[in-house]
């Protein structure tokens, strides 16, 4: 297998923080996933990888070209054409074209008359309809996606850095990029948590606790392994488990064999002598202690060992999180009739849900699903037609905006739900593992994953399940374990829900059973 690119023993610290440690690999050819919980330091891998920051010891050594597509700064150019355009050549076509063009301009193009359709056709291949002078402040999230990707297409024999490629981009973004990657002959590496696209990888890198780990398969293959990992590491709890209740009942036994010794050395006294006695009595008090010494050293290694094995399960295993179902009620959830949108879709939206549906809210980006929810929730207003809810209504998007970011879990989860004591509630953080100081941060200082776990206990833990649930893309930006929470607890959410999401294993998980397409 060709390596593009060894990475030896690379340290780093944010701040005085130690953030990536001791990491080494050698990065294969082909289309490489690069996978972690949020928090872990993969964006900051992928900035040191691309030299975009310099590691305090170690180096990472390059055998081919790269080209790094951050996912904060997806674009550092002013118009479209700037960010196809690496030379500064359209600006001179533009002057020959008006016949103003000099020699130098000539010149400069000379073997780059081709470009203009090429740089035409990527942009129509992106999705992207627009004028080559177009601000790019004028491009949605999803368009800013698709422009940075195509300008790292145009670099067929560099190796792509592509960090969180697939956010903001919609069902047809998604199959666009996912093609791009499966033809691009430089390889890739793509950090994501998009389990769709991770299955289209040749080899899956996880960057966990202790390092760097390569997987020679794609997600689907890397889930068998980590799930057979989990087993293993359930069986070797359960094994030492056994071995902690065989070595004190060995202690016991010991223990009563020993006084039962004592007991018949006490009988036959008064046919021995007392020196002699004493003599065996004393050796026997030494053999029992050191027996008891050897029992206490064994049991004392057994519980640290399935301390230290039950704490690591329960880093690796997902969680679930139990959902009232108290005070939901059936009938009518929502009725909307020729509804027509502010913003987005022109033509009327009809539509009656009853308690128990499922439904998912599909278009392309700017068809005004997003719109939709607000209008539905009351914080629009529709521009004609009628909106109806009916029950308890609870907005949940990627940002988790009805959390209070100054205030802590504990304090956001007391002010939406003031029938519950500080007691109960600090027993549900505990229980979805946000214990002492993390039950009082600021919620805007946790992970995303932390935050979306105070979200979930809003929904699921209070007096009452909301009766109507308006999700607006919540996976986006979560890890897969935080992926996997949140969609083990909507499978099992007991009311009525919309869903805006762009990931088709996350929707089909669910258990959708409707289909709204704007």
């Amino acid at each position: 297998m060709t390596n593009i690119c060894a990475v030896s023993r690379i340290f780093f610290t944010l701040d005085g923080n130690p953030i990536l440690q001791n990491l080494s690999i050698n990065l294969p050819a082909g289309i490489s996933g690069l996978v972690a919980p949020n928090g872990r330091g993969k964006s900051v891998l992928m900035q040191l990888l691309a030299g975009r920051r310099r590691p305090d010891s170690g180096n990472v050594h390059w055998h081919a070209p790269y080209y790094h597509v951050d996912q904060l700064a997806r674009l550092r150019v002013s118009r479209v054409v700037d960010a196809l355009d690496d030379n500064g050549l359209f600006d001179r076509f533009q002057r020959i074209d008006q016949g103003v063009g000099s020699a130098v301009d000539l010149n400069a193009v000379a073997d780059s008359w081709h470009l203009p359709i090429t740089w035409q056709q990527q942009l129509e291949c992106a999705g992207l309809y627009c004028a080559m002078e177009t601000p790019t402040t004028q491009l949605s999230g999803g368009e800013r996606t698709r422009l940075a990707l195509a300008a790292a297409f145009m670099h067929r024999d560099h190796y792509l850095l592509l960090d969180e490629p697939s956010n903001h981009l919609d069902r047809q973004g998604r199959k666009w990029l996912q093609d791009k990657l499966l033809t691009h002959p430089g390889g890739a590496l793509v950090a994501s948590h998009d389990r769709e696209l991770l299955g289209y990888v040749d080899n899956l890198i996880e960057l966990g606790e202790d390092g760097l780990h390569l997987y020679g398969g794609n997600y689907s293959f890397y889930h068998r392994v980590r799930s057979a990992e989990l087993a293993s590491r359930e069986q070797r709890i359960d094994n030492t488990r056994k071995e902690i209740r065989k070595a004190e009942l060995q202690r016991v036994k010991s223990l009563q064999r020993a006084a039962q010794r004592e007991r018949q050395g006490e009988k036959q006294r008064g046919s021995q002598s007392k020196l002699l006695l004493d003599a065996r009595k004393e050796r026997a008090s030494q053999s029992l202690s050191k027996l008891k010494q050897r029992s206490a050293q064994r049991e004392v290694r057994l519980q640290q060992q399935y301390r230290e094995e039950k704490a690591q399960l329960e880093r690796q295993r997902i969680q679930r999180l139990a959902i009232t179902q108290h005070g939901l009620r059936g009938g009518l959830r929502l009725h909307l009739e020729n509804l027509i949108l502010p913003y987005g879709q022109t033509e009327p939206i009809s539509l009656t849900l009853h308690s128990g549906a499922r439904w998912h809210i599909t278009g392309v980006n700017g068809s005004g699903k997003s719109t939709l929810l607000k209008v539905i929730r009351g914080a629009l207003q529709p521009a004609a037609g009628k909106c109806e809810r009916h029950g308890s209504c609870v907005y949940l998007d990627q940002d988790f905006s009805f959390l209070n970011g100054a205030h802590s879990p504990l304090e956001n989860l007391q002010r939406l739900h003031p029938d519950k004591d500080s007691t109960y509630w600090r027993t549900a953080l505990a229980s979805a593992r946000l214990r002492g100081d993390l039950a009082l941060k600021p919620v805007n200082t946790l992970s995303g994953g932390e935050r979306l776990k105070v979200a979930l206990l809003a929904i699921t833990r209070g007096s009452h399940a909301p009766d109507l649930l308006l999700l607006d893309e919540p996976d986006n930006h979560l890890d897969l374990d935080s992926r996997q929470l949140l969609q083990n607890a909507l499978r099992e959410f007991p009311g009525t829900f919309m869903l805006v999401s762009h990931d088709p294993v996350f929707v089909e998980s669910v258990g959708v059973n409707g289909e709204l397409s704007l």
